[in-house]
């Protein structure tokens, strides 16, 4: 019963706080305590208590006048919705040449973690069932995820090394054998996945950076593994590369 009650509590101090943030616009840009408890009925002390941890957090900041408006995190946050949207709309007529010229589903992806998540994707007749737009794959046996990955900093790589876990025949779970590998796809700038996440599953995958030069999604093909080994992998990178340098460009990558 404690337990619930403690979780029932957290849940409403959740709720709250999403309440608070909700509050701020254009025409109400600043708030303060008192407000904001009588603007969504919430005891004062209640009210402050959650705006201290939301300040603390980055998410509000406090004027010298003790009122309250949205933090600074929110920019990092804006500019990160701002570049999926940018990477979603930028991508389709790329992956479109794509899979029309390579006869595999093409895909952009990004990285969500220890995942990498699929923004948008063009199908061929011959479809690849397993990477709907929206949905998520380990990042350590995907193409485009390993094609991310290898070009993130240190700590990101060796959180995800060591909690590795075997999925297809192929994927590799040893941590130094990983890194290894990374390693490699870093120099040779593009990533080949045969069999890693399912058996019979392959895919390749190269880098998409942005103005900054950070490397922030991978284009990729997957489909099965006789029809990918049986094409010319070399031509496949190589369109593969001209489509991430082309959506890297409208970015505003040049380098």
């Amino acid at each position: 019963m404690k337990a619930l009650k403690k979780k029932d509590y957290t849940l409403n101090s959740v709720k709250n706080a999403a309440r608070i943030l909700r509050l701020f616009s254009l025409e109400r840009p600043e708030l303060g305590v008192t407000e904001i408890s009588r603007l969504l009925g919430l005891n004062k002390s209640t009210a402050y208590h959650l705006m201290t941890f939301l300040t603390a957090e980055g998410l509000l900041e406090k004027s010298p006048k003790s009122r309250y408006r949205l933090g600074l995190a929110f920019l990092r946050y804006s500019g990160i919705i701002t570049t999926q949207m940018e990477i979603h709309r930028e991508s389709l007529p790329f992956l479109e040449r794509l899979a029309e010229e390579l006869g595999e589903s093409a895909f952009i992806g990004i990285l969500e973690g220890t995942n990498v998540a699929y923004l948008q994707k063009v199908d061929v007749k011959h479809p690849h069932p397993l990477s709907p737009i929206g949905n998520r794959n380990p990042v350590s046996c995907t193409g485009s995820g390993k094609a991310i990955l290898a070009f993130q900093k240190e700590e990101i790589i060796s959180g995800i090394a060591e909690r590795l876990q075997p999925y297809g025949p192929n994927s590799i779970t040893d941590p130094e054998r990983f890194k290894k590998h990374l390693m490699d796809i870093r120099s040779q700038g593009y990533a080949l996945c045969i069999d890693e996440i399912y058996e019979g599953v392959s895919s390749i995958g190269v880098p998409v950076r942005d103005y900054t030069g950070e490397v922030v999604a991978a284009v990729s093909i997957a489909g099965p593994t006789e029809r990918i080994r049986s094409c010319n992998i070399e031509h496949a990178v190589t369109t593969l590369k001209q489509a991430g340098l082309g959506i890297s460009a409208k970015l505003g990558y040049y380098g």
